[in-house]
């Protein structure tokens, strides 16, 4: 789903990143390489008995190979031209120049549900936004981002696709706001608060 928030605010701006794109490319033409070969040999692939693990002849296997490598390869093919054209790029802070890593969390509701958790991922307390309740499918979308060169995180909160979906206010969240963030991967945000104390980190403020 596209970042409709992100995508209207001006200090933001979706980059390519020039390593995924070429390492996604090296891949996919790989891949394309392979599909190649496994057409061309397509009748000596077929042809081929395979020795099973104990040294008996198998004709079986023979009949597997060649489509199993075509489909393989195909699949693969698409996967990293995909990958190339649309999942190597990244967001960007404009006024720093820092790119951030996310992820997206879906969760089911309307509008009133993203009030509420826009209200209480605003707070940056995770005692009071935890647990989230994330599912596999669902209208209403959080994405979570970090920026670790400036110690920032964002988050935001979007109900629906396309230019009719509706957004919440960009939330920024620093110092204890952005650690408690920093801490946890996707798989925690639908997990219960469990306090560990006070923060180690010694540049939070209080």
């Amino acid at each position: 789903m596209k970042d409709r928030t992100l995508e209207q605010h001006p200090d933001f701006a979706s980059r390519r990143s020039p390593v995924a794109t070429t390492i996604f490319a090296a891949l996919a033409i790989a891949a394309l390489v392979g599909l190649v070969l496994a057409v061309v040999f397509y009748g000596e692939l077929s042809q081929n008995e395979s020795v099973s693990w104990r040294g008996r002849t198998s004709t079986s296997l023979g009949g597997i190979v060649a489509p199993g490598a075509v489909v393989i390869c195909a699949f693969l093919a698409f996967l990293f031209g995909w990958l190339t054209l649309s999942g190597a790029t990244r967001w960007v802070r404009l006024s720093t120049g820092t790119a951030m890593r996310g992820f997206e969390l879906r969760m089911a509701g309307d509008a009133a549900a993203g009030d509420e958790l826009h209200r209480r991922l605003a707070t940056g307390d995770p005692a009071q936004y935890l647990p989230l309740p994330v599912a596999k499918k669902g209208a209403l979308a959080v994405h979570v981002y970090r920026a670790d060169n400036d110690r920032r995180a964002f988050v935001t909160v979007q109900l629906g696709t396309g230019p009719d979906a509706r957004t919440w206010p960009l939330i920024e969240l620093r110092d204890r706001g952005y650690v408690q963030i920093k801490r946890r991967t996707p798989e925690d945000f639908s997990k219960p608060f469990v306090s560990t104390g006070a923060s180690t980190d010694p540049t939070l403020r209080a």
